[in-house]
């Protein structure tokens, strides 16, 4: 991937602001089950070989497109290779084309496309429950204890730190008078280890920290699954205009391939294969390996509309995304919903 081409992840493309916003929406694609769906049993891809955006190096992000490359799915639908690249710079790689489909946080797709002017389509749902997990060290027992505490969900105006906002009210203190946020760099396994050092006194944690942060004489003091369609597969509307039988093409595959990962016969070889691709699973993930699944859509879908407005709603309280932006424009499920016909499954969401 030419680096001059990417941006950071999540950051966002500023060519021209939201005023182009409008144009934008109206060249939108219509988001109608079945419209010119083609024949998903003779569905084959004319592009041969695919390029991947990725932008997390942990096998479970890779599930779907790997276990489809393994198990051959890919090569059903005419995909015989693909090429998967690793870099927070996503959105740029699309733009500059030197990515075909690509794995994206969906507030930063949303906000490259109300941003940009740039049709960007979130066309499948890869991951579509969040964990809201807080952690906490050893000596913090009650939601009390928290007063006058600090807590870190990273940056300070990210996603993970507007979550421990709300799981701070849900304890039944206020966020902004009884403790203290404030930010570390890094992902969530430094936020672990500023845990167990003691720097900060609760984080935004994931299932797999559980046991070292027990062993540390520390605890997850709330643990819950939320609905939020947090991650998905990309594309750009101009690509998907001219390879519509390989986006439908790539995303049943996918599908099929999830499909398959959640059968519990599986998954030692979902191990076996993706270790053979050279990732590092660690006892810690196999350990966690039935609550990751949770948060992976196994049908490409979500819950319902309700569920990406809420999701989104805090990049609108923040300013990401701008207060009239309408995400129905960027959402295409046209080739999730043939996928699960395909497969036979049930329609998800049922409508947008």
């Amino acid at each position: 991937m030419t680096k001059h081409l990417l941006l950071p992840r999540r950051d966002v493309l500023l060519m021209g602001g939201a005023g182009v916003l409008g144009t934008f929406i109206a060249a939108a694609t219509r988001n109608v089950a079945g419209a010119q769906t083609p024949n998903m049993k003779n569905i084959k891809a004319n592009l041969h070989n695919l390029r991947i955006g990725e932008f997390n190096p942990n096998y479970a992000s890779a599930l779907g497109y790997r276990m489809a490359q393994a198990l051959g799915y890919f090569k059903e639908v005419g995909i015989d290779d693909i090429k998967v690249t690793l870099s927070d710079q996503y959105i740029a790689g699309l733009l500059g084309g030197s990515l075909d489909v690509t794995r994206v946080d969906t507030d930063a797709i949303m906000a490259a496309a109300a941003r940009s002017g740039k049709p960007f389509k979130f066309i499948s749902c890869y991951r579509d429950r969040e964990w809201w997990i807080m952690g906490v060290r050893k000596g913090i027992n009650t939601a009390a204890d928290l007063k006058g505490k600090k807590i870190t969900g990273g940056p300070i105006d990210g996603h993970n730190t507007w979550v421990m906002r709300q799981v701070v009210k849900e304890l039944g203190l206020d966020p902004n008078k009884d403790v203290t946020f404030v930010p570390t760099s890094g992902g969530s396994d430094k936020r672990l280890l500023a845990l167990i050092n003691g720097t900060v006194d609760a984080a935004s944690l994931f299932p797999r920290h559980e046991a070292g942060l027990k062993s540390a004489g520390g605890k997850f003091m709330y643990h819950k699954a939320h609905s939020a369609p947090q991650e998905g597969y990309g594309a750009l509307g101009d690509w998907l205009a001219k390879n519509e039988d390989t986006a439908y093409a790539f995303v049943l595959a996918d599908i099929k391939a999830r499909q398959w990962v959640y059968k519990p016969e599986n998954k030692e070889k979902t191990f076996e294969t993706m270790e053979k691709f050279g990732y590092k699973i660690t006892k810690a993930f196999k350990a966690g390996f039935e609550e990751s699944l949770k948060q992976m859509s196994p049908d490409g879908g979500f819950e319902n509309a309700a569920g990406m407005d809420g999701f989104l709603d805090p990049e609108v309280q923040t300013g990401k995304l701008p207060k009239n932006f309408d995400w129905h424009k960027v959402v295409d499920m046209k080739y999730v919903w043939a996928a699960q016909k395909a497969l036979g499954l049930p329609q998800r969401p049922a409508k947008l």
